[in-house]
Parts: structure tokens; sequence; C-alpha cells
């Protein structure tokens, strides 16, 4: 693969640009004459590299893109951009994108058809699945929620109540536990922070730009930096100490935390006494989580447990222990309760609504369409379980459990399944387990390449607009970072669609119209973005010109009070320390110390638990079929296995050795990098590579995925996948 660099990337895009648009008679002087006159067009509109939807301004000339740079307004980006976003703009242009419909006729092989034929057949075979079934065999998968709103039109017409997110791979317990526990969610405030505690949590991996601005010009500031990890993450390289911590005792640490605040006196006794619920229970459970008790679990020394909670309490308010996203919340079966005491420590120190500490982001109302009122079957229950009493009540419904789907499809529970913007066969648990969903009566794909899930499950694939092709419903910039004022941002075309695709709307409209609902959506995407954008006295002109509007300042300091008491959106208006509904199935609602699921044997020099991570470019597998990403990930050997010097001694690997990797589930081989950077009890591995679909020429065949070594597993509390409750032998070699 060739190795490039930014500066060879962007001037082979300008490149690529010319030479495609040369017409036939035109001499090459000719074109460069027409080609110098022809103006540069600047078209704002978000990102597709990842979930943080950085602003960006699409520099486009004769309906080619040329180059994106950071949009100076938007909150996450403020004028910068990563690897990721202009790799990922790129892909534009990747042969690998599918160009029509494609309806699989046997095997691995594929044909192209008209989009009248695909609506015609997908329409006939759901309307007989709904018939025979009903709606509530159908389930809608996506990555996020942008579609909902308009899935939500279809499902309310065929009773169906399915529609799951990829969350249950990624965060759930973190948002289930802020739920349940504040019934809000708020953000560090980097940027006026004096200390901050990044457990878990790789924010230069999983990079936001302007995050991560702020967090350095915090530190030029003065402010102290910790980061508690197993492995010497990107942000440890700017952080004042890397403590680390056995990988599965987060839970411990943070409890022997708590006690060092708690027992020493020094939490904020005013703010817990006025704005926290079930203090007295947390303590009763968690007395005995001493530092030297931790100790034992996590390999962090007492002292240094109770200097971290002795500094972090100094600086407080102005110090918080980062919320975090993926890392730790979806990653054990203790998860949850890890999650609830990031909520406690910080709570304890009263931090909340205080600048340097946690704040909210900013939100705004956005407007909706008047529509007539959709009448269908009534809806039965949650087919994955979700939020139902006897299954996973206390699993939040908006989310879903995703990586259980193939299952109820192999217990017939599921018949019909749409997949959109998402790819469960490469990043959810266990492929041989997520590839039976092509048992499934009906399987259509919605997404933009080949990926794994489209060739190996899909019986239709329905290619959408590629992201700098399409209009999307606004979107409320949010989360990550604390912010005053509120922002809208609007995705929208910047270059016209390459091949015969569609928007997600059409696309359903054109189901639905299949299926006899014509009347479904009397609505364009335009229509929507205008009803959206009213409420806030802009108009669709003014928002396509600026591609981010910032407002008025909305968020102030101090708790929130209504007639002079507590008013979260809490069943008693605090921060409650007991959470309500694993209170109701039975279960101590407090955090207080469980084990992890599994762990590796001690006396045996081969086992290791298996953990993974963000690379700063790029995000999972999703990135994984670029070209100029992956020519990064051959340059810095991305690709590689981590293992810790001293345990690589004694098993005779040395750094590039290809090692064999082996779990209950599954045995792949891969180079490793050996160093003294990473816990060593574990290995770790990127969460990008492992590519099985070879119509994704790039990514096929290049490197391991965490997700080959793991079981299919249900955390029972936030329904995560437990994606680090894994152990496995590694031995040099290929055996």
């Amino acid at each position: 693969m060739k190795k490039i660099n930014r500066r060879t990337f962007l001037k082979a895009s300008a490149a690529a640009a010319v030479v495609s648009s040369v017409p036939l008679y035109f001499s090459f002087n000719d074109y460069k004459k027409a080609a110098e006159e022809i103006e540069i067009k600047q078209i704002p509109t978000f990102c597709h590299g990842c979930t943080s939807y950085c602003g960006i301004i699409a520099h486009v000339k004769n309906d080619r893109l040329w180059k994106v740079e950071g949009h100076p307004i938007h909150l996450k980006s403020r004028g910068h951009i990563c690897a990721r976003a202009h790799g990922m703009a790129a892909y534009e242009y990747s042969k690998d994108r599918i160009t029509s419909p494609m309806k699989r006729v046997s095997g691995d092989k594929f044909e192209a058809i008209s989009w009248e034929q695909a609506f015609k057949e997908i329409g006939e075979q759901l309307n007989g699945i709904v018939r025979k079934y009903s709606g509530n065999s159908v389930v809608w998968m996506e990555h996020g929620t942008h579609r909902k709103t308009y899935v939500d039109r279809f499902f309310d017409k065929i009773g169906s109540p399915n529609f799951i997110t990829q969350y249950s791979t990624c965060f759930n317990a973190k948002t289930n536990a802020w739920l349940q526990m504040t019934g809000t969610s708020l953000n560090g405030d980097h940027q006026n922070a004096k200390y901050m505690i990044f457990e878990g949590r790789n924010f230069a991996g999983g990079i936001i730009p302007n995050g991560m601005n702020q967090i350095t010009k915090a530190k030029e500031n003065g402010a102290k930096i910790i980061v508690i990890d197993p492995r010497y993450s990107e942000i440890a390289k700017i952080a004042d100490e890397w403590v680390p911590i056995r990988p599965g005792s987060d839970l411990a640490f943070r409890l022997a935390m708590a006690n060092v605040l708690i027992s020493e006196k020094i939490y904020n006794k005013v703010f817990v006494d006025k704005y926290v619920e079930d203090f007295a229970e947390f303590w009763k459970y968690n007395k005995d989580k001493t530092p030297e008790w931790a100790e034992e679990i996590t390999g962090i020394s007492a002292d240094k447990i109770r200097e971290i909670a002795r500094d972090f309490a100094k600086n407080a308010p102005q110090a918080f222990v980062e919320p975090g996203w993926h890392g730790l919340h979806s990653h054990y079966i203790n998860s949850t309760q890890i999650a609830q005491m990031g909520i406690i420590l910080n709570a304890l120190v009263g931090n909340f609504y205080e600048r340097g500490g946690l704040m909210p982001s900013a939100g705004i109302s956005l407007g909706h369409l008047e529509l007539p009122t959709v009448f269908g079957p009534e809806k039965g229950e949650r087919v994955d379980g979700a939020g139902v009493e006897g299954k996973y009540r206390s699993v939040e419904a908006s989310r879903g459990i995703a990586q259980i789907v193939p299952k109820l499809v192999e217990e017939g529970k599921v018949k019909a399944v749409f997949v959109c913007n998402y790819n469960p066969l490469r990043t959810a648990p266990n492929p041989k387990e997520q590839v039976k969903l092509k048992n499934a009566e009906l399987v259509v794909s919605i997404n933009v390449d080949w990926n794994e899930t489209s060739y190996h499950a899909a019986h239709y694939i329905l290619p959408e607009h590629y992201y700098l092709e399409r209009f999307e419903h606004p979107y409320t910039v949010s989360g990550h970072l604390a912010h005053d004022h509120p922002q809208v941002s609007l995705r929208q075309p910047v270059v016209s669609p390459m091949y015969d695709t569609k928007g997600t709307l059409d696309i359903l409209k054109g189901i639905a119209e299949a299926m006899g609902y014509a009347d479904l959506y009397p609505f364009t995407i335009e229509d929507d973005i205008k009803a959206a954008i009213k409420p806030l006295g802009i108009d669709m002109e003014r928002l396509q010109k600026a591609g981010t509007i910032e407002f008025p300042a909305t968020v102030k300091t101090g708790f929130p009070l209504k007639k002079g008491k507590p008013a979260l959106s809490t069943k008693t208006g605090k921060i409650q320390f007991s959470a309500e509904l694993l209170r109701i199935e039975g279960n101590i609602g407090v955090p207080t110390w469980i084990p992890p699921l599994v762990s590796p044997d001690p006396t045996k020099e081969d086992e290791f638990r298996l953990i993974h991570g963000k690379q700063p470019w790029h995000s999972h597998a999703f990135t994984s079929n670029n070209d100029y990403l992956m020519a990064m990930s051959e340059r810095y050997d991305g690709t590689y296995m981590w293992i810790n010097t001293s345990r690589a001694k004694k098993l005779g690997i040395e750094n590039g050795d290809t090692v064999t990797v082996e779990s209950s589930i599954a045995k792949n081989q891969v180079q490793v990098k050996v160093t003294e950077l990473l816990h060593p009890e574990c290995v770790w591995v990127p969460s990008t590579y492992g590519g099985f679909s070879p119509n994704n020429k790039t990514a096929y065949n290049v490197g391991v995925n965490f997700n080959d070594f793991i079981p299919v597993m249900v955390e029972p509390h936030s329904g995560t996948t437990m994606s680090q409750e894994v152990v496995v032998k590694i031995r040099k070699g290929v055996k």
C-alpha cells in the first residue's frame, strides 16, 4: 500500500478532480485556462468520520471535492479537523462504493437492479411478513438515531417498536447511569479545569479537535492531568501522570477514591446534604472499600489512591473525573456500576454545574412538521427485551440490545431486519453469530459500501447518498464538551451524487409506497429542515450559507432549582446515588464491588485479558476501508497488537513477531508491538481492523478485531456487550 501524507493526499485529491473532469475535446491547455476561471465554492456541512460530527468547510470546484477544512464556528472543530475527516472526505471517490441497488441472487453473488424493482420486491416481502408474523417481527438497526423520526413513522404504520441502535456495543452503561441517577448528562468543562482525571477515556484517540485544544490550553494554564489506563494511550502523552491500572479493576479504584473522600471528610458535605439522595445507603455498602483493599485488586498503591483522591478534592470544584464514552462503559459486567461511580465521585466534590467541573452542553428545541397521525396495529413489547419487565427492565428501550438480534432471528422472533449506516457483523461480538442475521426472511442493508453486513448477510443492498451528497435533519451540536451557546448545524450536499443512490427518507418513501402507504411521507427533506428551524427565527438559506449557527448563551452555573428546591429530572430532584430501576428489579441500587466476569490465571504465562481502543486516525471499523487512513496504519504499524515487554520475553516473543491469539471461540494471527507502555496482564488491539468483506478491498484480511474473540453476552443492567470480559492465550508463531 502506498504511504501518503496529508500534503500528498490533498494534492492527489486536486489532481483527481482535474483529470476526471477534462472533456475529451479539450486540450490540456484549454482545460487549464477553463479550470482557472471556474470558481471554487466553499460549502459548509459536517463530517461523518465519527459520531462527533465536526463542522467542516468543503472546497469544491467543477462539482468535485478538492479539500475540507474545519468550520470556524462549530463547537467540535473550531477551525480544525482530524485525519479521519480528511480521509473520509476522500472516500466520496472510493471504488468500493455501491453504485446502485443490489440483490443477492446466490451465495455471494449479487446483481444490480433498479430502484423500482427493489422497492417492489422489498415491499411485497415486508407486507407478507407483517401479515403473517405482525410488525413486531421487524427490526431496524442503525448507528445512531439520525433517521429515527422517519423510521418511527414507518414503524407506527406496521406496528413495530424495534428501533435498535449500536449503543449497546458502545456506551449504554454511561447513558443509563446518568439517566437514572441525574435525569440529565453533563460534560467536563476542560478549558476551565484545574485537575482532570481521564480513566479509561482516551480523549486524544477518539479525538475531538476543539476538545483537545481546550485540554492542552488548560494544561498550559497549569491544570494537572491524570490518566488511569492499562495502556499508555495518546491522551497519556500530555498527562502529568500515567497510572497503569489492572484491567477490569476500575470499579475498585473508584470505590476506594470515594472511601478516601468520605472517611477523611474532604468531600463537599454542604453540596451532598443539599443535592444528593441515598448518600447513607452508599456509605453503608462501601465503608470497607479502603485504598488498602483496592491496592490488591487494582495494582495501584494505597498511597497513590489517597494522593489522587486528596488532589481531586483539593482542586474541586474545578476538578472532574471525565464522564467518558465507550471506554469502561461497555467493557465489563460491572460497567454500569463504574458509570455510577463516575457520577458519585464528581458529586462528592460538588462540581456539578460549576465552571471547571461538570457543565451542560447547551441545547435548543427544534420544530417539527405538522403531519397526519399514523394509525397502525398496536405495538407489542420490544423483541430484544430492552425496558421490558422480566427481561431487561433497566436497559434503555430507546437504545436496544443490538448484539442479540441474530439470536432472535434464530429463535424465529425476528423475520425482517433493516440495517442502516451500521455494520454489526464487524462491530458486534462473534461474527460467526452475527452472520446469522442472513437467516431472517428479509435483510436490507442501507449503507454506502460493501461492508461485512452487506456482503455476507443482506438480501438487498440499497445504497444511501454519501454524506457529502445529502441533506439531513438539522443537528443540535452537543455532547462531550461543555458549552454555553446552543448551536445548530446542517448536513447538506456539497457535490452531486456520483451514483444511482438515494437518501434514506426517499428509500423509506419508496418502500412505503410499494406496501400501499403512498401518503405516509407527504413531505421532502427540505420541508423537514424548514419546519425544524422555523422556531429559531432563521431560514434555510441562512443555515445553508452558514453551515453552523450559534445562538445566545442559555447555560448558567448553579444547581437547577425550582422554588428553591433541587430540580433535576429524578424522583427527588436530586442526584440519586441509588439507581431507581435497579432497586425495582430487586438489586442494590447503589454501586459496590462486583468482580470481573473472567480474569487471566496468574499462574499461566500465556494468558492475558484482551482489551481494545481507538487510534486517532480511525473510528472503529467504520474507516477501515479508507486508503489514506490505512496508509497511516501501515506507516505506524497500526494493526499490531501490543504486549508488555516482560511478558513477551517469557514467551520468547520479539517486536514484529507474528503470534497466535486464541480465545474460547476463535483463533487468529497478528504481529505484535513489544512495549513497556502496557499493563503486563493484558494485550491490546486497536478496534479498527479485521475486515472480511472481499469487496472492501483495502480492509480485507488486514489485522484482527477484538470482536472475533468475544462471545455474545449481555450485561444485565445496561445491556452492553462486556467486550473486555475475555481471556486469550498468546503463543509465538502460527499454531
